[in-house]
């Protein structure tokens, strides 16, 4: 069966793998997991580990190879981290990591307890300290905590054969993690510019560097969020992006690998956001405890609950108005969700929008006017429906125009708001994910709810 299952990285695949070495192991056949984990990738032995129970993946961590550790270590949740280097063991851990380029052996630090991290601190080549040291002096959110330091730099009155030998040499001994940049310095260290690689290798050998570099188009201060180095690259369509310090002297760069890595967690993050969780999941979710998932999600059920029962306050202020026509109440559900689902759209692309930077809050007008148009004109397409529906429910002509009316107005309604909450929240300097989401879905329940009895109250006559 592994042999099958080792031809292909699907799901099912996985699945079957991880059946296989969890028989094994019941069995006492660890030789026999020795050379199924031999046969797969090191992103196949990630999954492999996120889907045993921890005392399997005890079991299976002390057979995983020195060579595979180096490439999935930083990529491993907290709790399987903990898992594996308890296993493992500092000693081992610290012969693992001068293999690991520094950002991600940052990475790797950051995620581990204090007593561990200052075990591996200890242990460490102060070569290698030396590497990571700095790394270690920046929040995981900043772009600081994402860049690496293993780049070329030279200095601008270095010549260009003195450049190429040095380079050559280095980057033959793995002294560079990324090699798509020369990055050119002054005496104080501060970025004069850049060349590309290809481009070094047919200038004239007895220029000075300096005098035939490219200005960087775009840097990205080291205490800057993420997100920002991240929308920069995307935005001036770069590989790599250099990180410096306030007074303009480099400090490292961010490439594009990383990046995708930024772009991925902060599309995570905003995701869960507007989910409702006022904590974020940090990790894989197949490995975090149920006791955890609890906690994140409990206040904000709490909060939206709450805020919900205003609904309930005017559904029973309308109950006049219900009791006349008990067909009204049919019909609840369809326009409170179709207002709640026009709002999430809107809410969606706009937070999107300001996410990748493609917007800013001088757009909200242009913005605004935008899904006005646009909430029209869908409300007009289901107001046929919406009256077809409603007059072969009920029968009756009234009711079915005020279905209709009622699904063209909540519908703008919804959009408008999905709009300005996260413009609100920028405004205060809030998360637009965080305070879209549980306001959204209260505030179009509400007005939602109101409109309808309203027009009806009109319509019918029910005054």
């Amino acid at each position: 069966m592994s042999t099958n299952a080792i031809r292909g990285t699907t799901r099912i695949d996985i699945e079957a793998i991880v059946d296989e070495i969890s028989d094994l192991i019941e069995h006492g056949k660890v030789d026999r997991v020795s050379n199924i984990l031999r046969k797969l990738t090191p992103q196949d032995i990630i999954d492999v580990l996120l889907r045993l129970d921890e005392e399997k993946r005890r079991t299976i961590a002390a057979l995983i190879s020195n060579d595979v550790y180096v490439k999935i270590l930083a990529k491993l949740p907290e709790e399987v981290l903990l898992d594996v280097v308890k296993v493992i063991g500092i000693t081992r851990l610290a012969r693992i990591a001068p293999e690991i380029p520094p950002d991600e052996l940052a990475d790797v630090i950051e995620k581990l307890p204090p007593y561990y991290r200052r075990q591996i601190l200890r242990e460490l080549p102060y070569w290698k300290l030396e590497e990571v040291k700095p790394l270690l002096g920046y929040p995981p959110e900043t772009a600081g905590g994402v860049m690496t330091t293993r780049i070329p730099i030279f200095n601008e009155k270095q010549r260009v054969a003195e450049v190429i030998k040095e380079f050559s040499i280095k980057n033959e001994f793995g002294f560079y993690d990324k090699t798509n940049y020369i990055y050119v310095i002054d005496d104080e260290g501060k970025l004069k510019g850049w060349i590309d690689v290809k481009s070094l290798f047919t200038i004239p050998r007895d220029k000075k560097i300096g005098e035939v570099i490219l200005p960087c188009r775009v840097t990205v201060n080291a205490l800057a969020d993420r997100e920002e180095a991240a929308k920069l690259v995307v935005k001036y369509d770069l590989t790599e992006i250099p990180v410096v310090d306030s007074e303009g002297r480099l400090l490292g760069a961010i490439t594009v690998d990383d990046i995708i890595d930024v772009i991925v967690a902060e599309s995570s993050e905003d995701l869960l956001k507007f989910g409702g969780l006022l904590q974020i999941i940090k990790g894989a979710y197949l490995t975090a405890k149920i006791t955890d998932l609890v906690k994140k999600r409990a206040i904000w059920l709490i909060v939206l609950y709450l805020m919900e029962s205003i609904t309930v306050t005017v559904i029973s202020s309308f109950r006049d108005v219900i009791s006349a026509v008990v067909a009204l109440s049919f019909f609840i559900p369809l326009l409170i969700d179709t207002a709640g689902n026009a709002g999430s759209q809107s809410a969606t692309l706009v937070i999107r929008s300001l996410a990748i930077g493609e917007a800013r809050t001088t757009d909200f007008f242009r913005i605004l006017l935008k899904e006005s148009m646009s909430a029209l004109l869908l409300g007009l397409i289901l107001a046929p429906a919406g009256f077809t529906l409603a007059y072969v429910t009920s029968r009756d002509l009234l009711v079915a125009l005020t279905v209709s009316l009622t699904l063209i107005l909540v519908i703008l309604i919804a959009s408008l708001i999905g709009v300005t909450l996260p413009f609100i929240a920028l405004k205060i300097k809030a998360d637009p994910a965080v305070v879209s989401a549980p306001l959204l879905t209260t505030l179009t329940d509400v007005l939602g709810l109101s409109t309808y009895f309203l027009i009806a109250t009109y319509l019918l006559g029910l005054r």
